[in-house]
């Protein structure tokens, strides 16, 4: 997926694949193709086993949504 740096639509972008995600509990590769994840630089204010992702589909986007470290995210995204 391109997102645009501009929020208009226009500029540069920047490329995220949906690369699915690595679940914590069972280790399964799941929603790959379907989904995609990228961790933020920073944990979670309030839980020290929260960080903050970018996370999107072919339906919705989360910029900042919240979940447990332990699963498997990308650390940073392919920039073209």
């Amino acid at each position: 997926w391109k997102f645009y740096y501009a929020a208009d639509g226009s500029g540069a972008t920047t490329f995220y694949p949906a690369t699915g995600n690595r679940n914590r509990e069972t280790g399964a590769l799941t929603s790959v193709g379907a989904s995609g994840f990228a961790w933020s630089s920073s944990p979670n204010a309030s839980s020290s086993v929260l960080a903050g992702y970018l996370g999107f589909d072919a339906t919705v986007v989360y910029p900042l949504y919240y979940n447990s470290r332990a699963h498997g995210f990308p650390v940073r995204c392919v920039q073209e």
